[in-house]
């Protein structure tokens, strides 16, 4: 098994700055230090964009083979830490697509960095030691427990729970979508409802949600004089050219080519 690997780097942002992952292993963004003034992530599996104003320890976590994108806005250095994580370290579980406070991973990052630039014996057995509690912080935080059962809950979305779901997520396409929204709406265990939301609507919720936004956005394309950029932050998307990558994908032209041709 490969161990978590760790990359510390810095960006200068001059306004804001983008990027987008999609690996086929885990990747992890812990926010050490620094002056974002706000950052705004699009996650597969979320559901949803989460905007925020990072703090040491602030951390994104983006299973693998999942899209996501971040759009960063601020005037100085930002230091993070990324973690590679392969996706035998973490076990059978699947992640859990996240962004939030971690402050005792960030304690373990800054560690790991303190001795970073030793080589002996004793920083070489401690990095190890790390690295190993990091990888089982991650996968006792960050992999759903199924352990824990809840009977008395339903296990199917009812026409009822459909009908509000579908209002919900019509009036919220340009703002934050939880998975655990979702579930507390449907009265339905998170652990449960992926499972449900498939079965009821024939798709994941994430898919669901990327059609009704990539839906939308046809319709301002062809119907008002808004930007492309307006359009994007209209249906949800955190940068435009994360939307402009996802529209061509699901229509086959970009937002630009669709509404000359329409």
């Amino acid at each position: 098994m490969r161990q978590v690997e760790f990359a510390f780097v810095s960006q200068h942002l001059n306004g804001q700055a983008d990027c987008e992952f999609h690996q086929p292993h885990h990747v992890v963004m812990v926010y050490r230090h620094g002056r974002v003034h706000a950052k705004e992530y699009d996650v597969e599996g979320m559901s949803g964009r989460r905007v925020e104003t990072p703090t040491a320890g602030s951390t994104w976590v983006l299973p693998a083979e999942h899209r996501g994108a971040a759009l960063a806005r601020g005037n100085s250095e930002a230091h993070y830490c990324q973690l590679t994580v392969p996706t035998t370290a973490l076990g059978a579980n699947p992640v859990q697509p996240t962004v939030g406070p971690d402050p005792l991973l960030h304690a373990l990052v800054q560690r790991i960095h303190d001795i970073s630039g030793r080589t002996d014996v004793a920083a070489r057995l401690l990095h190890e030691s790390l690295t190993e509690t990091v990888r089982l912080h991650l996968q006792d935080q960050y992999t759903p427990c199924t352990a824990v059962q809840i009977i008395d809950s339903p296990k199917r979305l009812d026409q009822a729970a459909v009908a509000a779901l579908r209002e919900y997520l019509e009036d919220s396409l340009d703002s934050t979508i939880s998975l655990r929204a979702l579930a507390q709406l449907a009265n339905i265990p998170i652990n449960r409802f992926a499972q449900a939301f498939n079965e009821a609507f024939h798709t994941t919720p994430h898919q669901y949600v990327i059609t009704q936004r990539i839906s939308r956005a046809r319709t301002l394309l062809t119907t008002t004089s808004l930007t492309i950029t307006e359009i994007s932050a209209a249906v949800g998307f955190s940068t435009p050219s994360h939307f402009a990558t996802t529209f061509k994908d699901r229509v086959g032209v970009t937002p630009t080519q669709y509404r000359q041709y329409t």
